[in-house]
């Protein structure tokens, strides 16, 4: 093995010692692991050692510090277990569980690998694409269009592979960790020429990404994690969980279409991005919170849940999300 080879494996053994250390209890997001991960330096690093290793090796790696962070979390792999249950108790294994954290490490690689190559190489990630025409029709409205998907699959390739095929994109994200990475994440995205706009709890956001939509924006935003009391509790197959409905308001304050979608990792690596048919809502004469309730509920289960299930493996959450 070469010397630089040793140097990035000692360099993963470096990040698993650093799980050990990590106080039991906590909540992920309070871990030095999740500390030291979402965090510019270690982006930059990722993309150092991506050129330095080449392909292969680096997947490797990731597959690694994956399965150590699995095999050293046991109390966060249940939590991953639960939530699977909720798309489909058979599937909730602790191998899938351990799935969800290889992926995850894998989706920290892929930055590297979009970070070395050229921007057109984002396409070649691809393997399939279901649904295309579905953003067509959205796009004979007149207006722009809500790309909405989950914590799933690498969800960030999405918006910069839409971006390639001729669609302006912006994305909708809540601050980072520290301003660093906001900012360091909104600037990787620009290479693609995707917006970053961070919303926040205040009318101005709703305003600004009204204006987007209107004027024929396609901005894409995530919804199985919301972040404040705007929420639907949903049936999934085996359980609920809560729902943000600011696609849904943002769809009726813009008369933009919303469209579910999808993209994930399939085993020969490379990626299927999958869009469904577009909702469209209107107010309801039962009044504003039905409407919301209504509609959520269908973006729900009629469009995420579905894709959710097509690869549960790759549902990134790390704590329970039924209560």
């Amino acid at each position: 093995m070469r010397l630089r080879h040793v140097l990035i494996f000692s360099a993963a053994l470096a990040l698993v010692a650093a799980v050990f250390r990590r106080r039991r209890g906590r909540d992920y997001k309070e871990a030095r692991f999740y500390k030291a991960l979402y965090h510019p330096h270690a982006f930059e690093l990722a993309i150092t050692a991506r050129r330095l290793v080449g392909r292969p090796l680096s997947m490797w790696v990731a597959c690694l510090i994956g399965t150590s962070y699995a095999l050293t979390h046991p109390k966060v792999l249940r939590e991953i277990q639960a939530n699977i249950a909720l798309l489909d108790p058979r599937k909730a294994t602790w191998a899938n569980a351990a799935r969800v954290c290889i992926h995850q490490a894998l989706n920290f690689r892929e930055y590297a690998e979009l970070g070395v190559g050229e921007t057109g190489d984002a396409l070649e990630m691809l393997g399939s694409k279901k649904g295309i025409e579905h953003i067509e029709d959205a796009r004979s409205d007149g207006k722009g269009c809500l790309f909405v998907t989950g914590h799933f699959g690498f969800f960030e390739l999405g918006g910069l592979v839409m971006s390639l095929m001729g669609y302006p994109m912006t994305t909708l994200t809540l601050p980072e960790p520290t301003t660093e990475l906001t900012r360091w994440r909104a600037d990787f995205r620009k290479r693609w020429d995707v917006e970053t706009v961070v919303v926040g709890n205040d009318a101005f956001s709703a305003v600004e990404i009204t204006r987007k939509l209107r004027s024929g924006a396609m901005v894409a935003l995530l919804s199985d994690r919301p972040f404040d009391a705007n929420i639907v509790e949903v049936d999934l197959p085996h359980g609920r969980i809560p729902f943000s409905t600011a696609p849904v308001l943002l769809s009726l304050l813009s008369g933009a279409p919303i469209i579910a979608a999808g993209i994930w990792r399939q085993p020969n690596g490379k990626f299927t991005i999958e869009a469904s048919a577009p909702l469209r809502p209107e107010w309801l004469p039962e009044g504003r919170e039905a409407t919301l309730a209504h509609f959520t509920t269908r973006l729900a289960q009629e469009g995420l849940v579905p894709l959710f299930a097509r690869a549960p493996e790759q549902w990134h959450h790390y704590s329970r999300l039924e209560k």
